[in-house]
């Protein structure tokens, strides 16, 4: 299907499906073109004004305007109307914004008696809400989408699986260990010509519950090789299970709970440059051209366009600094807030605020700075399922538009292209999962962005391992060098106290290291890629700081201590300090999580700064974010538990030890998390399947880390590779490579009984949608949903509830509603 737009006349539409263009509709040519005459008519009406009246009326609306907010401005802290750069700010005002944010269910309302609700005037979430149980199944969640109850599913799965691993394999490999006696053994030694029996190990706890201390048992040895190829076997089976066990909790939870991106697809790759009306251009286009094989029309109820908006940011950055000027000014004027300099500051940023809600609208009227993506919704969930069906795409295609410049040859009629441009067409992410700061951001540019990202990621990986290397590198040293007075006989137990200690401050820098340097290093790295999608920058989050994690604790003392200096079972060797390591990583991450330093710092902040009064000198908007629990960042969590994971299954078969603390390290980590998510933290991002799908083949590795160590250290200690390490490597690479999801929807499916309703039928519960999203297009769709939710409330007058954004920012008489 090719759909071609002119400017002269407006529309011309061919659709190549046997019918000629000039059999096509006449009338939708002769709407267009009466839709075109009627705005040159608007225009002419401006544009026959006199240029001093033009003037006039530009004066004089602003001048009204601002007339009204100083009155706005003057009261606002009284609690009679919202502004967000309201100063002083009103502190109780912020504490209900904060209670509004809690991770708790809106309170239920018997329509049999009259409910007064309370909504906050900045986000329009209901004040007084139901705490979520503590015991409560983490179903409870899937008001917040799929995401965080996927989250607790991933963990109840990691648990599992590593509960079957003690099963089958390590509480034999443990038990196997503590009984043997290799480490008790002595060996003869030739030094300085005379002979001294010296033991084969260091006498540690570590060592003794090591694969060490049975390497004379060479068939326990052999057992735990085939109980690991057994155990490995059900860990697939259970890894296949679990991607189904997945699939139905996004189906339930879809099911109960209709979103925007259940009618919604995104579409890219429009032409640009067309001077057209492109929402009427796309709303028919997709009505009479996106899907040929059903009889059943097509019906678009909501077009919303993306706008490069880089120009609104700078305004906004300058909006930042005149408030930061007039902070300085009330400073210097002893708090005067009614200070002719003040006044004269508070005129210059509603000055600034008007321009910024002009250029906002001129975006939208003009479609000036269109980005070529628009998010299209339609009637109903299987009206958009078919526009998918019928319009796919391949990477492959997409990389040759992007070098053709939007371009693609060889278009077949069954393409839905526009002026020889193929309409990439997608499922849309939620409207808060888009990041409307970067989704309009080049194709070129993102490359750049991230190759530039993956750059200074691996300079900084290479930095920060390269340090943690020579450190073990020289505690390394030092057993060496005490391995040899031990061989010569003159290790005392201070020196021998000494390489313990620092042994276990080594092991203990990483993983705080890894903790918090790291974590803060990644986020920054990523947060300069200009990623779309809140989904898509989690999912990059969690590859680059699992991997630094993983490299950082694992890789860095295989290297070190086998590879380079071959100190195995000694002193300040590699399974001494793998094994602190692990208890480490099992103990710290949930007692860090549980005291929650990061929540314990915004308390004390908080509590000086609300000490400090109006001279505090804080925006609404910044006492409503003081206020407001830190934000939960799903990405961490996925991070520390993909790296325990892979460093368990990496080092399991030589340390039993690790999986016992990593089963019940996780197990705590799952009750500490639930209760910070409940009660410590404020949510804000949706995240989507796609993470947790993304989650799960990172977690499919373990398979492959898991022969991997088998193989190394066979080879390690005996210097030889088994053939069943070979074929389980095998077997390993070639299960990480098939399509396990697609595998899994062929044994397990799953189906959806969603019942189908109309978009008007189940937008009624949506709590945002695209519009109200959208930068650009935000203010008027709020107060169009305030004004729906208004009639709707006039019709049961047994629910009172406030809504307040309709007058919160001031600007009524050109409704401005503020920033975003």
């Amino acid at each position: 299907m090719k759909y071609n737009s002119q400017t002269n006349p407006t529309s011309n539409f061919q659709h190549f499906m046997g019918v000629a263009p000039s059999q096509f509709n006449s009338n939708v040519k002769s709407q267009t073109l009466n839709q075109q005459q009627q705005n040159q008519h608007n225009q002419s009406r401006v544009s026959q004004l006199p240029v001093s009246r033009i003037e006039e009326i530009n004066y004089q609306q602003p001048h009204e305007i601002n007339q009204t907010n100083n009155d706005l401005h003057q009261h606002s802290s009284k609690g009679q109307h919202y502004h967000p750069l309201t100063m002083p700010c009103n502190w109780e005002l912020a504490r209900k914004h904060a209670q509004s944010r809690r991770t708790a269910l809106e309170k239920k309302k018997d329509i049999n008696k009259t409910t007064n609700v309370e909504t906050c005037p900045c986000c329009g979430f209901e004040v007084e809400r139901d705490e979520i149980p503590y015991c409560s199944n983490p179903m409870a969640l899937s008001f917040l989408g799929s995401g965080f109850t996927l989250f607790y599913n991933y963990l109840k799965y990691c648990i599992i699986i590593l509960f079957i691993t003690l099963i089958t394999k390590q509480i034999y490999n443990l038990y196997t260990s503590y009984e043997g006696s290799y480490c008790s053994h002595v060996k003869r030694e030739k030094i300085e010509g005379h002979f001294v029996e010296l033991p084969n190990c260091s006498d540690s706890l570590f060592l003794k519950l090591s694969l060490a201390n049975k390497l004379d048992n060479r068939q326990a040895l052999e057992y735990v090789q085939i109980l690991n190829f057994i155990n490995l076997f059900i860990v697939m089976i259970v890894l296949i299970y679990f991607r189904k066990s997945q699939r139905q909790i996004d189906t339930t939870i879809d099911e109960e709970l209709l979103t925007p991106a259940d009618y919604t697809v995104c579409v890219k790759n429009i032409p640009l440059g067309l001077g057209l009306d492109y929402k009427w251009e796309l709303k028919h286009m997709f009505e009479t051209c996106a899907v040929i094989s059903d009889t059943k029309p097509i019906v678009v109820k909501k077009v919303v366009l993306v706008y490069d908006i880089e120009e609104i940011i700078e305004m906004e950055k300058q909006l930042d600094e005149l408030v930061d000027r007039k902070k300085d000014i009330i400073k210097e004027y002893n708090y005067n807030f009614n200070h002719p300099k003040v006044l004269e500051m508070d005129q210059k940023i509603k000055e600034l605020e008007h321009k910024i809600h002009l250029t906002e609208k001129e975006y939208e009227r003009e479609n000036k700075k269109f980005a070529g993506i628009a998010f299209i919704s339609f009637d109903d969930e299987n009206m958009k399922n078919l526009v998918l069906q019928e319009n796919q795409h391949t990477q492959f295609e997409r990389m040759k538009s992007y070098w053709n410049k939007g371009k693609l040859e060889g278009l077949s009629e069954n393409d839905l292209s526009w002026h020889d441009q193929k309409l990439f067409i997608e499922q849309a992410p939620e409207p808060n999962e888009v990041d409307w700061e970067f989704i309009h951001v080049k194709t070129e540019e993102k490359i750049s962005k991230r190759v530039k990202a993956w750059i200074i990621y691996l300079l900084v990986e290479s930095a920060a391992f390269y340090s943690i290397y020579l450190i073990a590198h020289k505690v390394a040293k030092y057993g060496d060098e005490a391995r040899e007075e031990e061989i010569q006989g003159k290790l005392d137990h201070d020196t021998m106290l000494k390489i313990n200690i620092l042994s276990f401050v080594i092991s203990l820098s990483i993983v705080l290291f890894n903790k918090f340097a790291v974590a803060k290093i990644v986020h920054y790295i990523v947060d300069d890629e200009k990623i779309s999608s809140k989904t898509k920058f989690q999912i990059s989050f969690v590859y680059k700081y699992a991997l630094a994690l993983f490299l950082n604790a694992a890789i860095i003392s295989f290297l070190v201590d086998i590879v380079i200096l071959k100190n195995v079972e000694g002193a300040g060797g590699f399974l001494q300090n793998e094994s602190q390591i692990f208890i480490l990583n099992a103990v710290l991450p949930p007692f860090i999580w549980c005291v929650d330093p990061w929540s314990l710092c915004k308390n004390i902040w908080r509590w000086y700064i609300v000490r400090k009064g109006d001279k505090a000198l804080l925006t609404q908007q910044e006492a409503n974010k003081l206020m407001e629990e830190p934000d939960y960042l799903s990405a961490k969590r996925y991070s520390d538990i993909m790296k325990t994971m892979w460093f368990t299954f990496l080092y399991g078969t030589a340390i039993p030890l690790g999986t016992v603390c990593s089963a019940f390290g996780i197990l705590i980590y799952y009750y500490v998390d639930y209760y910070n998510i409940l009660r410590r933290r404020t949510v804000k991002e949706s995240i989507s399947i796609q993470l947790s799908t993304e989650m799960i083949e990172m977690l499919e590795y373990i398979i492959v880390w898991s022969a991997f160590g088998e193989m190394i250290m066979t080879y390690a200690f005996f210097k030889e590779i088994s053939q069943i390490d070979v074929l389980l490597m095998v077997i390993a690479i070639i299960y990480a490579s098939l399509p396990m999801e697609d595998i899994s929807e062929y044994l397990f499916p799953v189906v959806n009984n969603e019942e189908i309703k109309s978009y008007d039928e189940g937008s009624l519960g949506f709590d945002t949608d695209y519009d109200r999203e959208n930068p650009v297009t935000r203010h008027k769709a709020i107060e169009q949903w305030n004004e729906k939710q208004k009639m709707l409330i006039d019709s049961n007058h047994k629910i009172q509830k406030y809504y307040q954004q309709q007058d919160q920012f001031g600007y009524n008489n050109d409704d401005h509603y503020g920033r975003r």
